[in-house]
């Protein structure tokens, strides 16, 4: 396997999802799976597909909803790429559980103390996610253009599955976000004068839209990355997100998993408690099917019996009394 075929196949993979209409992250986790796989197959850990997958489950101990992952975009890479059609449940893998892990959610005062902690720009991501519902994706790409701050709205387009969504920004962020906003129109302005500009991964839309399209304002995005990539800016990763949650957390003392995922997670159970319907939860999370939500219902467990060490406790018997009573029925 050389540099160059081993480039081509990526490519033609790539070329395959986007003509599928796979979303960035798909493209991302299929290219990975296949990386592994050539790479195994090169170090002949495994001489076939079945071999691979029977590796990930017994040699790696890799999760079966994983290994599950791993077969769908190998088989994509068998089929689209190869050429290889792979007839269904002709590979053998382990079963998936199908009793859903409860995901990890925060209490709003959790919520609070872990804000409280944080400061700066992974504070305002954090209040966007947890006000919005948003996946973490979904907030870096946004651009300036997805915003509508005289309605207080927030459009999040193209995310998990393609669908869209607008939803109300939190009021309490507005003063910080018009703030930070108004410090990514001043790099900008700085972007402008050196010719850079803020590219889409559709290289369709930016051909039809012309480069100079996305070197304006409305098509910068709302946060943008510190470093450059040649001409072009694109926009910041999670991880100093993801270290102000941690470093928050245990500072906060939260025994708890903490990503930035759970504010999604928190923001759910928390219209739970509110009592807010539970399609209208579905709707501004973005969820295809209502089971999804029905999720964060076990998580609050808002209906869960109490337990009998906090009932209240029944009278103590005097047993004087009831011996009293006991000889005036036998008398």
């Amino acid at each position: 396997m050389n540099a160059n075929s081993h480039s081509e196949a990526l490519y033609k993979l790539d070329c395959a999802q986007r003509e599928a209409g796979h979303a960035v992250t798909t493209r991302q986790q299929y290219a990975q799976w296949v990386i592994r796989y050539r790479c195994a197959r090169l170090a002949r850990e495994c001489r076939d597909l079945q071999g691979y997958l029977s590796r990930l489950s017994t040699v790696e101990r890799v999760n079966p909803k994983t290994v599950r992952q791993a077969l769908n975009a190998l088989k994509f890479y068998h089929e689209k790429v190869l050429g290889i059609e792979i007839a269904p449940n002709s590979l053998t893998v382990p079963p998936i559980n199908k009793n859903r892990n409860i995901p990890v959610w925060l209490t709003r005062e959790e919520v609070i103390a872990l804000l409280e902690r944080m400061d700066g720009l992974p504070r305002l991501q954090a209040e966007l996610l947890y006000g919005t519902g948003s996946r973490i994706t979904a907030l870096l790409t946004l651009r300036l253009k997805d915003l509508d701050l005289q309605k207080g709205l927030v459009t999040f387009r193209f995310d998990k599955g393609g669908k869209s969504r607008t939803v109300r920004l939190p009021r309490s962020v507005m003063p910080r976000l018009m703030a930070h906003i108004a410090n990514v129109r001043l790099q900008w302005e700085g972007d402008r004068k050196r010719g850079i500009i803020f590219p889409c991964d559709d290289q369709s839309l930016m051909k039809k839209l012309g480069r100079n399209r996305f070197g304006s304002l409305p098509f910068c995005w709302l946060f943008p990355s510190r470093d450059l990539r040649g001409d072009a800016r694109w926009h910041g990763t999670d991880k100093a997100l993801a270290d102000a949650t941690r470093k928050a957390a245990d500072e906060a003392g939260i025994m708890k998993r903490i990503s930035p995922h759970v504010f999604r997670h928190s923001n759910a159970t928390a219209l739970l408690e509110l009592g807010e319907n539970i399609r209208a939860i579905q709707e501004h999370l973005g969820h295809t099917h209502v089971e999804t939500t029905e999720i964060y219902t076990h998580a609050n467990c808002s209906g869960g019996v109490v337990s009998p060490l906090d009932r209240a406790p029944l009278p103590a018997m005097n047993f004087d009394e009831l011996k009293i009573i006991s000889m005036r029925r036998t008398a």
